[in-house]
């Protein structure tokens, strides 16, 4: 609803009639709403006209804004932003309007005539008019991102310890094996019977010797016989394709290098030496 009130003042000074029309946008609004509030000068001429400025006008009413309103390069009027605090019936405050003189002093004031308007509670509208209950505080975000900054601080310490390992480690360097130069299993055992020292301890000649025969049956035959006892070197003599009189002539000899390395029997020289030419006999009939 939009009322309009003028006040009509006649001049006859010069011979015209002044009129100042106030109206407002409506009279009827909820806490907190905006109620425009205008006051016009019409029927001016040559005349200029002063709103003063209304200032505070209580706890419950006050005026949020304020701007003049020119037609045609002339001051015709104003227009308030009202704003009301709390609910009930409430008036426009009393305003004058001052129309100048030429020399700019006033020569006479007009006032508005107050209208009226009612404010609501918005709780009138609600289907429980009860108040709500207050919603606890709301999360604000800090000035300095602090868990972001520690979040990046540690993804870069991680990122440089994955770095700073991955440059500590050691690569590693393959050796090519030349197949050319290889070693046959006689050769290997001659050249080992050939670095025997027989001048050393008669334990660890045998235990050589023994060694030799049983790494060549070995890589020549596949047959484990570095991890298999004397006993059970006789026991699976089906594993070893050798005839049965090389066969008896290296089991008797590992029995007999048995009882040198473990029972300590000690041989004579010439016993070694000749054990030494068996062994190299053998790896040549085999």
């Amino acid at each position: 609803m939009r009322l309009i009130f003028g006040l009509l003042f006649s001049s006859f000074t010069f011979g015209q009639s002044i009129a100042i029309v106030s109206n407002l946008d409506t009279t009827q609004g909820f806490i907190g709403d905006v109620f425009l509030w205008t006051v016009k000068v019409e029927g001016q001429k040559d005349e200029s006209v002063q709103f003063p400025n209304l200032g505070d006008l209580s706890d419950t009413l006050s005026i949020r804004n304020e701007s003049l309103i020119h037609e045609n390069g002339k001051l015709v009027g104003i227009q308030f932003e009202i704003m009301a605090w709390d609910t009930g019936l409430f008036v426009t405050p009393d305003f004058d309007v001052h129309i100048l003189k030429v020399d700019g002093t006033i020569d006479f004031s007009l006032s508005t005539i107050p209208i009226r308007f009612f404010v609501r509670s918005i709780l009138v509208l609600a289907e429980n008019p009860e108040f709500r209950p207050m919603k606890g505080p709301i999360p604000v975000k800090g000035i300095f991102p602090i868990k972001t900054v520690i979040l990046s601080l540690i993804l870069l310490t991680m990122l440089g310890s994955i770095i700073w390992i991955w440059k500590q480690r050691r690569e590693i360097q393959y050796q090519k094996v030349d197949y050319l130069i290889m070693e046959s299993p006689e050769d290997r055992a001659k050249r080992r019977l050939g670095e025997l020292n027989e001048s050393g301890l008669s334990k660890n000649y045998y235990a050589d010797l023994s060694h030799i025969s049983r790494e060549y049956i070995e890589t020549k035959y596949f047959v484990r016989a570095l991890e298999m006892t004397t006993e059970e070197i006789n026991e699976f003599r089906s594993l070893f394709p050798l005839e049965d009189g090389l066969f008896s002539d290296w089991a008797q000899f590992l029995s007999e290098a048995d009882k040198v390395k473990y029972a300590r029997e000690i041989p004579t020289s010439e016993k070694m030496s000749a054990d030494k030419e068996k062994i190299s006999s053998f790896i040549s009939q085999v």
